[in-house]
């Protein structure tokens, strides 16, 4: 705070007219279209200040104290600063140019008294005024040295706000530049509406794995430069854009695939016996880490007992279905000879399986919301009501191979670059 009061001290040591109005209301007197120093632009309407008590936190129109002393205007900002004025009793505004085309140039607000009952996250009720966006923005970017400011194309006309703010304050100028919106379809990332999701309870907090926050990729093992693959292959566009979730999810597996190790893992297991094998009988079956022939092989134990994916068996075959199911023979990976299932057993509560039974045969034989809406706010009933009631799904039994042990052993994945 001590630095941008450093800046607006400076703006006004500069001459650079800052208005602070105050209870004495706006001056509605606008400047003339048909003066002889007009130059053509459209002005801004005059606010009716009867009819709208709010008109003096509006730009747009002139304000009586814009003609007053730099110096009066700091001492009643710092009234401001030092709580002598209530909210709404005062508001400090940058002299810009109110025939300019552009909004962004109708004296902007630059800071405001606020409410003692919001108080800030971090300095509670310390500060009695803040600044507001359009005044921090680019003095913000241009103190941290930021180079590029990208924003969405809604920001386009507040680059001329920007750069003349940095050319008053005579600071170094950032440079803005505005993209396209991109949405992925099946999910929002509206910050606005995903804090309704968290404040309605749908998702935990801001990294749900449901979500397509950052922080929720990276908890759900995305990693940075898979999301920059994802973006490459878009390019960068000021038209919007919607990406089928498949598109996105296809992309960052194809950059998996090739730096981080693959595994085999079960989420709902069921046991499978391999009847016509001894108990006691292991065999060491080698596999690939990933498409990667650097990233090495591993071995994983071939027994008696091995377990698959509860889906991936039926009690019954139909024509749609080639994964196990009673009479069906299928291969394992990597195992020599295919499997035939005999038969299997239930749980008498719940019905579902617990046991698959089979034989190996010694042949050889080669081995987010309901629906994925582009815009969700076309439903009358808005976003919420398309939330998929089965979005998120816990698995307490899932099973993982043994290999993940020598996979902790070697983390972190991906490598990182040398160099």
């Amino acid at each position: 705070m001590d630095l941008i009061e450093a800046t607006v001290s400076n703006m006004m040591g500069k001459s650079l007219p800052v208005n602070l109005k105050n209870a004495n209301g706006p001056n509605p007197k606008k400047p003339n279209p048909k003066s002889s120093n007009h130059k053509g632009k459209a002005t801004a309407p005059s606010p009716d200040t009867q009819n709208d008590p709010d008109s003096m936190f509006k730009g747009g129109f002139s304000c009586r104290t814009g003609i007053q002393t730099g110096e009066k205007s700091l001492n009643k900002f710092r009234a401001m600063r030092d709580g002598k004025y209530k909210p709404r009793e005062a508001v400090l505004r940058i002299k810009q140019n109110l025939e300019n085309n552009n909004p962004q140039m109708w004296d902007l607000t630059a800071y405001r008294v606020l409410d003692e009952k919001h108080k800030h996250h971090r300095t509670g009720n310390k500060w009695k005024i803040y600044p507001s966006y359009d005044f921090t923005h680019c003095l913000r970017d241009s103190f941290e040295g930021v180079t590029h400011s990208l924003c969405t194309t809604e920001f386009d006309l507040s680059r001329v706000s920007y750069e003349w703010l940095c050319d008053k304050v005579a600071v170094y100028k950032p440079m803005q530049r505005e993209f396209g919106r991109l949405r992925i379809s099946g999910t929002v990332l509206s910050k606005r509406k995903i804090l309704a999701l968290i404040e309605n309870g749908h998702v935990r907090d801001w990294d749900d794995p449901r979500l397509y926050t950052l922080i929720a990729l990276r908890r759900r093992g995305v990693p940075p430069e898979a999301i920059l693959s994802f973006i490459n292959e878009l390019g960068v566009t000021k038209a919007e854009t919607t990406i089928d979730t498949k598109q996105f999810e296809q992309c960052i597996r194809r950059y998996l695939e090739v730096t981080v190790p693959r595994l085999m893992l079960v989420l709902e297991p069921i046991p499978v016996v391999t009847e016509n094998i001894p108990e006691d009988n292991i065999e060491m079956v080698e596999l690939p880490f990933s498409k990667d022939p650097a990233s090495g092989v591993h071995t994983v134990p071939f027994t008696k007992t091995v377990y698959i994916e509860r889906s991936d068996f039926r009690e019954s075959a139909s024509k749609d279905f080639f994964r196990l199911a009673l009479g069906i023979s299928v291969g394992l990976l990597k195992v020599t000879y295919p499997i035939t299932a005999t038969g299997f057993e239930t749980d008498p509560e719940t019905r579902l399986v617990t046991l698959v039974m089979l034989v190996m045969k010694s042949l050889t034989r080669g081995l987010h919301l309901k629906s994925p809406r582009d815009d969700p706010d076309v439903l009358p009933e808005g976003f919420l009501s398309d939330i998929n009631p089965r979005s998120e799904g816990i698995f307490p039994n899932a099973m993982i191979e043994t290999g993940i042990e020598e996979i902790k052993q070697t983390a972190p994945w991906p490598r990182l670059s040398e160099g």
